[in-house]
């Protein structure tokens, strides 16, 4: 696992609005993508399997290779990267109920490529965790989509209720 400290803030609020005027353009026109149901089915499948703990699931959704990156913020507003290889089936297990929401997503697609973004919530054993963006970057290869990278952030401090509600 390979970590990177930096200070982001103003590179933050950038890639941050570049995305949301890049999405906010196209979000309306994706859902009638021919791809779209296609594409959505596999990122249903990545939340389904982190909230059942399926590791077999997850692990057939990712491009061989496939790359975890995920970002915390600290108190002092460094972030900490943490880079590691996709999960594996046989080390994806928890004695935890996990469960990770999204809303708002973002869906954008084009011919083989497709990226997913969206804000999150976590819980364990029904406690909130933390929140967050997930970003999933996802490949065609011989007529299948799979996940080819997964980033994302993670904050506990100044979380903002889901409109989803509370976790029942």
């Amino acid at each position: 696992m390979k970590y990177y400290r930096a200070k982001l803030k103003t590179y933050r609020k950038i890639i941050g609005i570049a995305l949301l005027l890049t999405t906010s353009l196209a979000s309306n026109a994706q859902q009638s993508h021919p791809e779209y149901a296609a594409v959505k089915l596999v990122i249903d499948h990545f939340f389904e399997s982190i909230n059942t703990g399926n590791g077999e699931l997850l692990a057939s959704l990712e491009v061989e290779g496939a790359q975890i990156l995920n970002i915390r913020e600290d108190s002092a507003g460094e972030y900490e990267f943490a880079e590691r290889s996709w999960f594996g089936a046989e080390n994806f297990s928890s004695d935890n109920q996990l469960t990770e929401r999204y809303w708002d997503e973002e869906l954008l697609i084009s011919d083989v490529l497709a990226v997913f973004w969206a804000p999150y919530d976590f819980h364990i054993d029904g406690e909130f965790s933390h929140c967050g963006i997930d970003v999933l970057n996802l490949i065609k290869i011989d007529d299948e989509w799979k996940i080819g990278h997964a980033m994302w952030t993670i904050r506990r401090p100044d979380c903002e209720a889901s409109p989803l509600g509370p976790l029942n």
